[in-house]
């Protein structure tokens, strides 16, 4: 019986152990704000409709709402396609699927799925997603797909995202 106790004791401190050092980095509590840079395409997938190049710049204030899990946020920016300017901006969340990291040097990188539905300036209305990987909690890749319902039109983009809010300073 003494064996036995010391045995539950033994795996209930190694159990405590090992989820001390699991806490996931990524996601923390708080806010960030993005500067994006996008770079992409737009499609009817028609013979007569040209694919046309589509660039464009914004900001991306995120928030976390379920702590290493989810955040919601909003998209703001300028958008060059079809020989125009306009505005867009709309609702985003990210979601955690993966926390990349390393034996002993602890996490790197998350990689999560995006939703976004974004309105535009010249009555773009849009809803889509992607994934994006977020590198050193500093750098945002991506790859997203929407669909234009008004202009029946597909946007393909790719973006690079820096972090423009300052690092919280740890209490240790």
């Amino acid at each position: 019986m003494k064996n036995l106790l010391l045995l539950f004791i033994f795996l209930f401190y190694s159990a405590l152990i090992s989820a001390q050092g699991s806490q996931d980095p990524e996601f923390t509590k708080g806010f960030i704000l993005l500067g994006k840079l996008n770079n992409g395409f737009t499609s009817g997938f028609k013979s007569y409709t040209p694919d046309l190049y589509l660039g464009g710049i914004g900001l991306n204030p995120q928030i976390t709402v379920v702590e290493n899990v989810l955040r919601l946020g909003a998209n703001a920016g300028m958008t060059y396609n079809n020989k125009k300017l306009s505005g867009l901006f709309g609702p985003m969340l990210a979601l955690k699927i993966k926390t990349l990291d390393t034996k002993y040097m602890g996490s790197y990188a998350n990689i999560h799925l995006l939703a976004e539905a974004n309105w535009g300036t010249a009555k773009q209305q849009m809803a889509g997603g992607g994934f994006g990987v977020e590198i050193f909690k500093k750098v945002h890749l991506g790859i997203t797909a929407q669909r234009d319902y008004y202009f029946n039109t597909w946007w393909f983009q790719s973006f690079i995202g820096v972090s423009l809010s300052k690092s919280k300073e740890s209490d240790d």
